[in-house]
């Protein structure tokens, strides 16, 4: 039977790539990767280069593509450039499209923004690969590691977010502060060891970006939470997890990557079991 996740709910080459790791081939799974690394222009490279970087033939290329429902490597790059074109929309762009969305005679604002809300929220959890995510909580959970989040000038409310409840949990959890001397003294400290988690949306940020790249060179495992489109720090992330960005305003939500936010919150609570408890009892008495 053909997988088909791209479809049902106009989800991005890379969603659908993602999602479908688990049941792609060895073969397929080296295409989706060389694909996601330069995202999205590996994609819009002839079928012989994208190839050559998956060290596979042009034939499984055109294997992988058709396991996500895409039928001619034509037709992936055409759907890459409508992409290109949503990754670089700004609020000023989005303010228009979105005036239907602030309710009108037949729905009400809470109406409109709770479809939208839902609609992401199930878009989200459902391209998220089991597999990827249960690697992810194991990381997040093993005492022997070291888990450091970083995010911008929005997304990181999301890191800040996660370090705060991770603390509780466990110890040596740091959250890396916007300033660029925050980021430096992280790089001094970071090893072989230790884990980044990193959140980056649309209109991406160079400092964030950068740090991923630096963490990586100094042989830390790095996990992205990033939008459907990918951030440039995709290609240094060893852990890749996308949301839904819709929102009922011109402002990309961060309303489904809270919510996988609180589910490797809520993993990492089952992986530990009881150990926790302990030590937020010992919290709580110092509050």
């Amino acid at each position: 039977m053909t997988h088909d996740p791209l479809r049902p709910e106009n989800r991005t080459l890379a969603e659908a790539l993602n999602m479908s790791f688990d049941v792609m081939s060895p073969a397929e799974r080296k295409v989706a990767r060389a694909l996601i690394a330069e995202y999205p222009v590996a994609g819009l490279e002839p079928v012989a280069k994208l190839a050559e970087r998956a060290n596979v033939s042009a034939p499984t290329v055109l294997r992988m593509l058709a396991r996500v429902g895409i039928q001619s490597y034509p037709h992936m790059q055409e759907l890459l450039r409508e992409e290109i074109s949503e990754r670089t929309t700004s609020p000023i762009d989005q303010y228009e499209s979105h005036a239907g969305a602030r309710g009108s005679a037949d729905h009400h604002l809470i109406t409109t923004a709770n479809e939208v809300f839902v609609r992401g929220l199930n878009s989200s959890s459902a391209s998220v690969p089991a597999s990827e995510f249960d690697h992810i909580i194991e990381l997040l959970a093993d005492p022997k590691r070291r888990i450091w989040a970083v995010g911008g000038r929005y997304s990181g409310l999301l890191a800040e977010y996660l370090t705060l409840h991770l603390r509780l949990l466990r110890p040596d959890v740091r959250f890396v502060g916007r300033a660029e001397s925050d980021k430096s003294l992280a790089l001094l400290d970071m090893g072989g060891r230790d884990v980044l988690i990193a959140f980056d949306y649309r209109r991406y940020q160079d400092t964030t970006v950068e740090f991923v790249e630096r963490a990586k060179q100094q042989r830390v495992t790095t996990v992205l939470l990033t939008d459907p489109w990918l951030s440039p720090a995709a290609k240094h992330a060893d852990y890749l997890i996308s949301s839904a960005v819709e929102a009922p305003s011109p402002f990309d939500s961060l309303v489904p990557s809270l919510a996988l936010v609180e589910t490797l919150i809520a993993g990492v609570v089952a992986r530990l079991g009881a150990e926790p408890v302990g030590r937020i009892q010992a919290f709580d008495a110092w509050e």
